[in-house]
């Protein structure tokens, strides 16, 4: 019995724990949503790359204290996963600008969206395997979701959709990358232990080599805009909630959510951008309340089915059980 009630303990703080981490990368989409309008109020006046340099720089400061510790005991592992993670971060960050640029945010959101047709791919060239049925089935979801979002609403083609696509691209090779390196467990011996990767000092390491990879801007922008408040209210906010947190969040808990569910909810981003971009007096269509509902539902696919699994188990075992008279 004792046995028993030890491993429901067990099954019971692991679930809570894939609670708090599939919270933790909801959270994200939520961010990245506030972001798309105060990026695009931004760029309108800063040149894009600039930005993305100072967002970048933000974050890097804002990780620094933390991470500092960890990054001066990193193994090779973490430092070259980190290498790799900034140059894909660094081409997110200003393929997202340019795209800002261009197009709305919520045109921009939709090309972003378009990662998860990448993911199923990139994990396969990386040795990662093909997703679950149920995670191609959320995929599949959510590309539908983001059809009817913006399908009828697509600006006329143009480079902008170019700078979109780089950024899906980008997106799901990180996210991929990221789960790679941390599908084993924590570092139990600290960040230098045998190969393992500490998650928080990857994320930092993700940050400064994207920012090193921007050097470039700001030796050849020019940098009074940065000084204009609507670009560095954006700088701030990019910087330190939707690179820093964000990539703290995701190192840190995707693990448990697993790197195609995570996909498909950072797609949620597009829902937000929508809803916030309306607050920024952008337009918000029928069709994309509705193809956000799907995507959303595209999100909680795997979560509903495990839900309807239980319930049923429940029943079965309600009616298997022998009903005993009262004595």
């Amino acid at each position: 019995m004792a046995t028993s009630n030890t491993v429901e303990r067990v099954a019971g703080g692991e679930q809570a724990r894939d609670r708090v981490a599939l919270l933790a990368i909801f959270s994200i989409p939520v961010i990245w949503g506030i972001g798309f309008p105060l990026t695009h109020n931004a760029v309108a006046e800063v040149d894009p790359g600039l930005y993305a340099f100072a967002r970048s720089l933000v974050a890097l400061v804002a990780l620094l204290p933390l991470a500092l510790p960890g990054a001066l005991r990193a193994n090779r592992r973490t430092l070259l996963g980190g290498i790799v993670l900034g140059l894909f971060s660094a081409l997110n960050i200003i393929s997202q600008s340019y795209a800002l640029h261009y197009l709305s945010s919520a045109s921009t959101a939709f090309c972003v969206t378009m990662s998860i047709a990448f993911i199923p791919f990139v994990m396969a060239a990386m040795g990662q395997g093909w997703p679950s049925k149920m995670d191609l089935a959320s995929v599949g979801v959510g590309i539908v979701g983001a059809l009817i979002v913006l399908g009828p609403q697509l600006d006329g083609i143009s480079v902008g959709y170019l700078w979109g696509g780089l950024a899906a691209f980008a997106i799901a090779t990180t996210i991929s990358v990221i789960g790679k390196l941390t599908s084993g467990p924590p570092a139990s011996g600290g960040p230098g232990a045998s190969g393992e990767v500490d998650r928080l000092t990857l994320g930092f390491f993700q940050v400064l080599f994207g920012t090193l990879a921007l050097l470039y801007f700001p030796f050849q922008r020019d940098l009074e805009p940065l000084t204009h408040t609507k670009v560095w209210i954006a700088v701030v906010f990019m910087g330190v909630m939707s690179t820093a947190l964000a990539i703290y969040l995701q190192t840190r808990f995707q693990r448990r959510v697993g790197s195609a569910r995570t996909s498909v909810i950072f797609n949620l981003d597009l829902v937000f951008a929508s809803l916030f971009g309306l607050v920024n007096r952008e337009a918000l269509a029928l069709s994309q309340i509705l193809g956000g509902a799907v995507i959303f539902l595209a999100s909680m696919l795997e979560s509903t089915r495990d839900a309807v699994a239980k319930l049923a188990r429940r029943t079965r075992g309600a009616k298997e059980s022998p009903v005993r008279d009262a004595p």
